[in-house]
């Protein structure tokens, strides 16, 4: 009785009000991408050469007037996410349709801003051409072809090899060609898959939720409707979402016990994003079920790796571009992020090698060997684990693993752990606040790395005014507001789950 009074109390904004909150959050969010936003610099933009976009990042108050509207949008965005919290915990709330059109509405204006929390849109269209010029991007980087930089790329992959699956890369050359080179149309046509991905998201989050005994609106609240995840996927423009949907189909398809689709639908996803592949041991559990035997779980192991093969096998021969993407998925470490704890070891042994007269690249190359097989022997632990009564939360940990582990570290890499974790078993309570704390932090950890700053400011002034802004924010946001106060200090977890369980 208790939950249900403090509910009542806490549902008084409509789904009608939350819709245009949402709406309107991101609509600040889209405004402020126009100054701040990464930019197109081709020589082929329009927009480069306008002088409405230009004022807003030339003019010190156009570019502090956007950071201010980002930081409110995106403080306005995570209240309107934690509001609405309260109408997905059981079945008298928002229904999945209603929650869709009010994640849409959240979304429709993010498709007309620029890039944000990330530029690697430009790095797609970038590996696009080259596939177009006849060169492999699992061979060269970016910087092959002249004008790379010109392109708006980041420089992190101007030598390194493609991290993309060829489906993925192949239809990254054809929006290239389709666009004829212009950024605004490439990057529009890719924002419009990036959203087909969110629509997937969507439509298998529920379904898998549901195959699990999970409450698929609280799912879909938590994962798609997570503001890190909007405004990364559709802002960013970024194609992590058509790979999670790929992922959530095969394992629901692998719970109807139909292993030629699953292992299509992960072919899919691999060829998206090849790390992936990793969770193919664990859908040959889902399709098992429970407590199989030793040599049950090696027979249907060399089914579905067979199955898998012969999808692969005709995505690379469609694609011309066959298993290139195996060698590349190994050598990320040129591409080393310094923020990522491998990353870091490997730049800080490597150099204390070279002082001392070794080979800096041979050396950092044998740290990040060395945790990427510690990776694979935890992967190979968990699928042999006896208890495979929860095959999808096996996979989340061996994702971890592999990411944690892995030289380089992306912030919306956490998002695909958060998809596995929270669709795999119901969370605590503790854990959901947690899950919303996180996804706050790294928000403005990645909106102040990722502002785009033309080279007559100050960065690091314009950063760090965004970040005491964006912290006084969302401090204030959690602090002040009563009604976020409220909800987070609120006992509930997801209702209308069949299941109980706590995230570790």
């Amino acid at each position: 009785m208790a939950v249900l009074a403090i509910n009542r109390m806490l549902l008084g904004e409509s789904l009608r009000s939350l819709g245009w909150q949402g709406f309107a959050a991101s609509a600040m969010i889209t405004v402020a991408s126009w100054g701040i936003g990464w930019f197109p610099r081709n020589q082929l933009s329009p927009l480069a050469r306008s002088g409405f976009f230009i004022e807003f990042r030339t003019d010190a108050s156009g570019v502090i007037t956007c950071i201010i509207l980002m930081a409110l949008g995106m403080v306005w965005l995570t209240r309107t996410w934690i509001v609405t919290r309260p109408r997905v915990q059981g079945a008298t709330g928002v229904t999945h349709k209603e929650l869709g059109r009010l994640l849409g509405m959240w979304a429709a204006p993010l498709m007309f801003s620029f890039p944000i929390l990330s530029r690697d849109v430009y790095s797609y269209l970038a590996q696009g051409r080259m596939l177009h010029a006849g060169k492999s991007p699992y061979a060269e980087g970016i910087s092959a072809l002249p004008g790379w930089f010109d392109g708006g790329s980041d420089g992190l992959w101007a030598q390194s090899p493609s991290p993309y699956g060829p489906f993925f890369l192949v239809l990254a050359r054809i929006i290239f060609f389709v666009s004829n080179g212009i950024p605004e149309i490439g990057v529009g046509l890719l924002r419009v898959v990036a959203m087909l991905g969110v629509i997937g998201c969507f439509h298998f989050t529920a379904k898998l939720a549901n195959k699990m005994g999970q409450n698929p609106t609280w799912a879909n609240w938590a994962i798609v409707g997570n503001p890190l995840f909007l405004l990364t996927m559709i802002g960013g423009v970024h194609n992590d979402a058509l790979m999670i949907a790929g992922v959530f189909c095969a394992m629901a398809y692998a719970y109807d016990r139909r292993p030629v689709a699953s292992t299509l639908a992960l072919s899919i996803a691999i060829s998206v994003k090849p790390i992936v592949l990793l969770v193919l041991p664990f859908l040959g559990l889902i399709v098992l079920g429970k407590n199989p035997s030793k040599r049950a779980r090696w027979s249907m192991w060399a089914k579905v790796l067979v199955l898998t093969l012969i999808w692969l096998s005709i995505v690379g021969a469609l694609t011309n571009l066959w298993f290139g993407w195996l060698p590349a998925m190994f050598s990320a470490g040129s591409a080393a992020f310094p923020y990522a704890p491998v990353g870091l070891i490997g730049w800080s042994v490597s150099n204390l090698a070279g002082i001392l007269g070794g080979g800096i690249g041979f050396v950092n190359g044998l740290v990040v060997a060395a945790f990427q097989a510690l990776a694979l022997i935890i992967v190979a632990r968990l699928a042999l684990s006896k208890d495979i009564s929860n095959p999808v939360r096996l996979a989340a940990w061996s994702l971890s693993a592999v990411v944690l582990l892995a030289p380089i570290i992306q912030p919306w890499y956490i998002l695909w752990l958060m998809a596995l974790f929270v669709i795999s078993h119901r969370v605590s309570w503790s854990s959901e606040k947690l899950m919303i704390y996180v996804s706050s932090l790294i928000l403005v950890a990645v909106f102040v790395d990722q502002l785009s700053i033309e080279q007559w400011h100050s960065a690091w002034m314009m950063r760090s005014f965004a970040g005491v802004l964006a912290v006084l924010l969302f401090a204030g946001l959690f602090r002040f507001d009563a009604k976020t106060r409220r909800i987070l200090a609120g006992p509930a977890g997801p209702a209308g789950s069949s299941h109980q369980g706590k995230m570790p």
